[in-house]
């Protein structure tokens, strides 16, 4: 749920909404990236245009004193703390509330600190994506995490994006930055290739652990510009996937497990942060993680089932696991549609027999109506 669907319908009216659909917790964007989004049933604004990199509560100013990377707050904001009103009034109404925390995908920041983004191996700043390798970046995912747990009554925070981000802004079912483009054919190795991060505190980081940070950097420039000079033509004496590649370069592995164990470090760090205050982790799976939300958005039942039985296994005895389905999702090739209350209800049976300790819906603001009311019958427990 966005912030701007509570100031819109009013914070009191919202919830008791909610918990007329049976729903028992709420994930409530406390922090977001830019959008341009279709809201089907608001009253206000059928399409919206977000603002960027921003947080929907008023920051701790003792806590972020000494960050160099500070929050930029809403303009929902100026005159209260919409994300505190709506914390209380979950408080009351005994509906869990989970801040929804967009993490390192920041372009409002990375514009601002572009030293602390994921660079290229040609030295280019992806401003979208701020890099967990860099000390000051981590500072402000922990400080978001120190505020939100620190000021609020939480059940828990949904980390978003706290690992490294790929070169492209979008994906395949949302666009990038303002045309975003390529007007050269990129394979996905090549695509994976300038999505390494090559920011200085990565390869000063990964060097003092024995990586060989130069050899990787010198093979992934010389394919690149051995790639660009002959476009539009592809070189068959180039490695096709990022597998050859790996084999020519193994070096890049050990790059890369550089990078997990750093994405692990920060999730081992802000759990360290939340877990003595009561709060716990929504996430991948990763051990720091206490409950494990798998998205199968447009996924037919089979395969819904298949990924449930998979991940439950992978995961711990004492993690939960959440599966999340996306309503109206029916954009041609986008996957199965969700088309009717029985069709939701038969995903979430399907989940929950094979080892889902809940469900998730995605998202408020932009399914239409008719697919947020079939989570009423969705909840209900099936008779006999």
């Amino acid at each position: 749920m966005y912030p701007w669907c509570f100031a819109e319908e009013g914070c009191e009216q919202l919830i008791d909404y909610v918990r007329r659909l049976g729903v028992q917790r709420m994930y409530v964007a406390s922090t977001y990236h830019a959008g341009f989004l279709v809201h089907p049933h608001s009253s206000e604004a059928k399409v919206r245009i977000l603002e960027d990199g921003v947080v929907y509560f008023r920051p701790d100013e003792e806590l972020w004193s000494q960050s160099r990377i500070q929050p930029a707050v809403s303009e929902l904001c100026t005159s209260g703390n919409l994300f505190g009103d709506i914390c209380n009034a979950a408080a009351r109404a005994n509906i869990e509330l989970s801040a929804w925390t967009v993490c390192l995908h920041n372009t409002r920041l990375g514009l601002q600190h572009p030293e602390c983004t994921i660079q290229n191996v040609y030295g280019d700043s992806y401003p979208h994506a701020l890099t967990p390798g860099h000390p000051e970046a981590r500072a402000y995912v922990a400080g978001l995490m120190n505020d939100l747990t620190k000021n609020y009554s939480l059940h828990s925070v949904l980390l978003e994006a706290p690992n490294y981000r790929a070169r492209a802004h979008g994906g395949s079912w949302v666009s990038g930055h303002h045309h975003e483009r390529n007007g050269v054919h990129l394979r996905e190795l090549e695509e994976a290739l300038l999505s390494i991060s090559f920011n200085p505190e990565d390869v000063k980081s990964a060097q003092a652990a024995g990586v060989a940070v130069s050899m990787v950097r010198d093979a992934v420039k010389a394919h690149l510009d051995h790639y660009f000079a002959a476009a539009p033509e592809i070189p068959a004496e180039l490695p096709a996937t990022l597998a050859e590649f790996r084999k020519q370069v193994p070096e890049l592995v050990e790059y890369e497990t550089y990078f997990r164990h750093t994405e692990d470090s920060l999730l081992l760090e802000l759990r360290q942060i939340v877990q003595p205050r009561g709060v716990k982790l929504v996430g991948g799976a990763n051990p720091s993680m206490d409950i494990v939300l798998l998205g199968v958005y447009g996924e037919p039942a089979e395969r819904v089932a298949e990924l449930t039985r998979q991940i439950r296994r992978q995961i711990t005895a004492e993690q939960q696991l959440e599966v999340a389905f996306r309503l109206g999702f029916y954009s041609p090739g986008m996957g199965t549609a969700i088309h009717s209350a029985k069709a939701l209800k038969q995903l979430v049976d399907i989940a929950r027999d094979e080892g889902a300790d809940s469900v998730a819906f995605y998202n408020y603001a932009e399914a239409p109506r008719r697919s947020v009311e079939w989570i009423r019958e969705a909840l209900k427990e099936r008779s006999g």
